[in-house]
């Protein structure tokens, strides 16, 4: 007999259930997204400092153009104006994609030390960008079919959007 104050394994599997679940577009969408403006860094002046508030703004941007876009959009189609409790739902929904993004910022930035050069910034950015992805990738196959293998052609399939977009940056670059 287990101790009712320790959640059962279906318990804890139910509440990483529905975090996958939440997070699942954002996470997804975050890190895509993340991969298509590093495609878009080339090798000029900017230093790394300023390509990771690109990076980062040029994110927090499409997330609050995407939220207000739906609340708006909803606010039309119901015919009701929106407050703060659909701008806090918004909120909810676009937190996953921001943080999808700061991992791959913080990697770009921290080239500003000195510790490595903004192309090795780049590629590590693009490494964890992809690995988030084959992440949330086996995770849904997981939570799909509840089998490793679909999890794992899942995760190739999700990370094979980023080793694309990141084979595609080093052929233009």
């Amino acid at each position: 007999m287990t101790d009712p104050a320790t959640p059962s394994l279906l318990t804890k599997g139910n509440a990483w259930i529905a975090r996958i679940e939440t997070n699942a577009f954002g996470v997804i969408y975050g890190s895509v997204t993340v991969m298509a403006l590093l495609l878009a860094t080339g090798h000029g002046d900017a230093g790394a400092v300023e390509t990771a508030v690109i990076l980062f703004g040029s994110i927090f941007a499409i997330v609050l153009a995407e939220t207000f876009a739906k609340i708006s959009a909803v606010a039309v189609q119901i015919r009701q104006p929106f407050g703060w409790a659909e701008l806090r739902q918004g909120w909810v929904h676009s937190k996953p994609t921001l943080i999808a993004a700061n991992i791959p910022t913080l990697l770009v930035a921290a080239a500003a030390s000195g510790v490595y050069s903004l192309e090795t910034g780049v590629i590590l950015a693009q490494i964890s960008a992809t690995g988030l992805l084959a992440i949330y990738g086996y995770s849904i196959g997981w939570v799909i079919y509840g089998r490793t293998v679909p999890g794992v052609l899942h995760a190739m399939f999700t990370s094979g959007i980023g080793l694309a977009l990141a084979l595609v940056k080093f052929l233009v670059h």
